[in-house]
This record gives C-alpha cells, sequence and structure tokens, in this order.
C-alpha cells in the first residue's frame, strides 16, 4: 500500500471495525494529557512505517524512513534517521484535558486529507490516546513512542568526620547518544572561611557522578528508578521549582537538610500523581526538626528498603540503550 493511500485511510480513518473497542474511562484524570512527542498508530505497519510527531507549538509531522530492500534488512529505525514527509498544524479544544482533536492539512501537502479533520478523544494515559472519527464512528488507537529514557536517583552520603553528609536527587536522560544528568539537594562545601558547612543547590558533577553506579560503601544509599517521559515531566518540575527557590534565596528553611527532605519527598509524591507507584515514606516534621541532618538520610535509607523492588542495579541500566523504533504493534 502507498504512503499517500495509507495516510487517506488514516485521516479519513476508514469503516473497517477495528479489533478491540474503547470506551471513554469512568476514572477521574488528575494528571494533564501530553501530546508532545512521537507517535504510531494501529494504522502504523511494516509496510506503512509512518509516525506522527506532535509538537507543543501546535504543528504535526507526519515522519517516515526509507527501508532497506534487502530482504534480510530489519524493519527497526533510530528515529534520528526519520525524514519529514509532511507537515500539518493540530488543535485540542483543552490540552490539559482534551475532549477533541483537530488536524489541518497546509498548503501543498498532499499526504494530508484536504481541510480539517476532526476526532474526538474517548480515552487517554501518559503512553497512548484513543481517537473516534467525529464522522465515521470508527476508533484508532496511538501509542508513544519511547526515543528517550529517563531515570529518578535519590542519593544520600553520611560523614561522620563532619557531621553531616549529602542528600540529593539526580534526574538522569538517554537518548542513545549522549548521557544527560541534574542534580540538586544537600552537598558539604568551603563557607569562604576555611569551615565545611551543607549548602542547598545544584550538586557538583564530581558527587553525582559518584552515583551513576551503586556504591559498596555502608555510609552510601542510593535507589534509582526508571520513569516515563510524563513522569519525567512531572518531577522535572519539582526539580525547576526548588532550582529557581535556591537561586532566589526563597527556600522555605534556614536548615540546607530541611529544605533536602522537602525536596526530595515532592520529588517522590510526584510520580504518584496519577498512580501509586512509589510506597512513600511519612515525615515526622517535630523529629526531622529537632535532627534535620540524620533524618533526611534515613527518608532514603527507608524509602530504599520499601521499594527496592523498583530499584535499578547496575546489571540492569541499559547503559548502551538505542532508541531503535519498530513500526509493529
Amino acid at each position: 500500500m502507498k504512503l499517500t493511500v495509507f495516510l487517506g485511510l488514516l485521516m479519513s480513518i476508514c469503516l473497517l471495525p477495528c479489533v478491540e473497542a474503547f470506551g471513554q474511562s469512568d476514572e477521574k484524570k488528575t494528571c494533564e494529557f501530553n501530546i508532545a512527542g512521537i507517535w504510531k498508530s494501529e494504522r502504523t505497519s511494516d509496510t506503512n512505517p509512518v509516525f506522527y510527531g506532535f509538537r507543543q507549538n501546535g504543528s504535526v509531522k507526519v515522519l517516515g524512513y526509507v527501508r532497506d530492500a534487502s530482504p534480510d534488512a530489519s524493519p527497526d529505525a533510530s528515529p534520528q534517521n526519520f525524514t519529514v514527509r509532511a507537515m500539518a498544524s493540530y488543535k485540542l479544544d483543552d490540552p490539559a484535558a482534551p475532549k477533541r482533536l483537530e488536524i489541518t492539512a497546509m498548503k501543498g501537502s498532499g499526504l494530508f486529507r484536504p481541510g480539517t479533520t476532526s476526532m474526538d478523544i474517548v480515552e487517554y494515559g501518559d503512553d497512548y490516546f484513543v481517537t473516534m472519527h467525529a464522522e465515521s464512528g470508527t476508533l484508532l488507537r496511538w501509542a508513544r513512542v519511547q526515543t528517550r529514557r529517563y531515570f529518578l536517583t535519590f542519593a544520600v552520603r553520611s560523614d561522620p568526620t563532619q557531621q553531616g553528609g549529602a542528600a540529593f536527587a539526580m534526574w538522569t536522560k538517554l537518548d542513545g547518544r549522549k548521557t544527560e544528568i541534574e542534580a540538586l539537594g544537600v552537598h558539604l562545601a568551603g563557607d569562604g572561611k576555611g569551615k565545611t558547612v551543607p549548602v542547598f543547590g545544584p550538586i557538583p558533577g564530581q558527587l553525582y557522578n559518584e552515583f551513576a553506579t551503586e556504591s559498596d560503601k555502608k555510609s552510601d544509599v542510593m535507589m534509582r528508578l526508571e520513569m516515563t517521559e510524563a513522569e519525567f515531566e512531572r518531577s522535572y518540575k519539582v526539580f525547576k521549582t526548588w532550582e529557581k527557590n535556591a537561586q532566589d534565596r526563597a527556600l522555605p528553611h534556614r536548615d540546607p537538610y530541611l529544605n533536602g527532605m522537602e525536596f526530595m519527598k515532592s520529588a517522590a509524591e510526584s510520580l504518584n500523581q496519577c498512580d501509586e507507584k512509589l510506597k512513600l515514606q511519612t515525615i515526622d516534621r517535630a523529629t526531622a526538626a529537632q535532627n534535620p541532618h540524620q533524618q533526611t538520610l534515613e527518608y532514603v535509607r527507608v524509602m530504599r528498603r520499601k521499594n527496592d523492588d523498583l530499584h535499578i542495579t547496575d546489571g540492569a541500566f541499559p547503559t548502551d540503550w538505542r532508541p531503535i523504533v519498530s513500526p509493529g504493534n
């Protein structure tokens, strides 16, 4: 089937019945829908490896790649090898909780159905959404394509010689070409008078790199979790808020460890916004205020024990991962 025929079927939503029916979920959605990213639909196949790249600015690209003609060639490809075959604009009636998606073909784009195609969004989640064609009533399921992998690490290091230590969270992003890490929390630093004191702020690379792999030191504890793209976005908002608070000297507590505990608690809670991913640790504020340093370190230790089954070990960490996309379901 040629690409133009396939796209005509997709955008007009062919009248063939869907194998599986989807209904509007009765569950109350507490998380915003995020359409930004690369998606494939039920119509995407090995013979029609067509993907859709939605951007926050309201544009959508038809993406594809040329397969090797040899019979033994793999149908998989890297997103970096995609080419843009057509462009259109899209509009959601409510970006946070949409009920309708409209796609409008741009002039000169023969791959899209002319004019505007309207689809009702009858169900959605972090990594999928289901549309119903406004005229035919035919349903179509879309799935998010994984082009990156995301990890959140909680780390603590006690230092008895300094009556303190480090306590921070680090966000790791892999795209198959490079690894990006950002870390924020409490670490020990010189105060300019020759005295070592705990401070809340960005964590030096030398320190957070020491937690890129697991340590056998009794003074170190870490818990590393894998996140979906949507979970990353929600937790990263916590990072940016606290990073700005630190820059503006607008932190809620004078004690760095109390700030560190509240920051890590907020990051952990963000992962449970839509469903329970973590078993959270409750905090006794009175106890924490009496011994903030020890209680902050203990917070991560207890969280690790409660969620040990979610911890990503070094052996399971995808160091050599590459975002290979398969058009098949």
